[in-house]
């Protein structure tokens, strides 16, 4: 795809974002954020530390998995909350692998770094892949009865593909039958996937290591959509709990598409559609909105301020800088 081409997609999001800021009073917006109740809004921004925890965790956990020794836990927190920086500033959230390359000054092999965090993304997809399923449900009365079909199909598809996906990248045979598969289609990848083939042979994930992963994804899933429960609080804003739960999934999955920066446009159009169902005004859905993106906000800001300091780099590393 040609640069400019990559470009315009990335403005899809900013122009639906647009759109809705010129077709709504932008003082009604204002007016809903001065009733914001505090209380909520500050414990949404508090439980960050902790989600962080939850998801380093999972990720020290799949590092093991794949033979590389994580970093303390502490490091590793600091190199997330670098990803959630660099991947909240990138389109589709693509920065995020970034991490891999700090865990490659670290001394630990590029291949399996990489493919550590594919997993560790994967399995947050798939778990709001599943419950975006629930917004089908929600959101097909708002499309023409034409469309309703190829919507579902697209829906289901995706869904089941990313739940599918996961087991078998984790699956020995599995994975290197698919790798070798990809190495036999044209582009000349087949050096580069013989390569990874041959790093990833220690990945075979026992039901006690899956169980884990798999709980803490539940629960890191579970502290993302209490602190979206705690905006809507802010601005007294309710709504049916499997409404509310199938928004952020829907969201989340949104995000990942490289059609926008930190959501901006997609997640406005979902919050639009969804809370209009229930009798709230486009004004009231925009300034929920920005309530998601202060989240957003704090992701990145707090990640650039953990990327200024040179102790996520090896000990040895640092001595040698000094």
């Amino acid at each position: 795809m040609k640069p400019y081409a990559r470009w315009l997609l990335r403005l899809i999001g900013p122009a639906i974002l647009a759109y809705f800021l010129l077709t709504t009073d932008l003082s009604r917006i204002a007016l809903n954020l001065t009733r914001v109740h505090w209380a909520p809004l500050l414990l949404s921004i508090a439980l960050y530390p902790l989600l962080t925890v939850v998801k380093a965790w999972r990720w020290a956990r799949l590092m093991r998995s794949l033979g590389m020794a994580p970093p303390p836990l502490g490091v590793t927190m600091r190199l997330y909350m670098i990803g959630l920086f660099f991947g909240g500033a990138t389109p589709g959230q693509a920065g995020d692998f970034a991490k891999a390359w700090y865990l490659r000054d670290r001394g630990q092999p590029l291949g399996p770094a990489l493919f550590s965090i594919l997993l560790d993304r994967l399995f947050d997809l798939m778990i709001m892949a599943l419950t975006g399923l629930l917004g089908l449900v929600l959101l097909l009365r708002f499309l023409p009865a034409e469309r309703r079909g190829l919507v579902e199909i697209a829906v289901v598809a995706v869904a089941l593909g990313v739940a599918l996906l996961v087991p078998l990248l984790m699956a020995r045979r599995p994975r290197e039958w698919l790798m070798r598969a990809a190495a036999r289609a044209p582009g000349g990848f087949a050096p580069s996937l013989e390569r990874w083939r041959g790093q990833l042979t220690a990945l075979e994930l026992q039901a006690g290591v899956t169980g884990a992963v798999l709980a803490a994804t539940i629960g890191a899933a579970a502290l993302s959509i209490g602190r979206v429960w705690l905006l809507f609080s802010a601005l007294a804003i309710t709504i049916p709990a499997l409404a509310l739960i199938s928004s952020v999934a829907l969201i989340s999955i949104l995000q990942t598409l490289p059609i926008s920066f930190s959501g901006v446009g997609v997640r406005d159009a979902v919050l639009v559609a969804v809370l209009g169902a229930y009798g709230y005004r486009a004004d009231e859905a925009l300034a929920l909105s920005a309530l998601f993106l202060l989240l957003n906000l704090e992701n990145i800001a707090l990640g650039f301020l953990v990327s200024l300091r040179p102790t996520v780099a090896p000990e040895g590393t640092a001595r040698e800088k000094a």
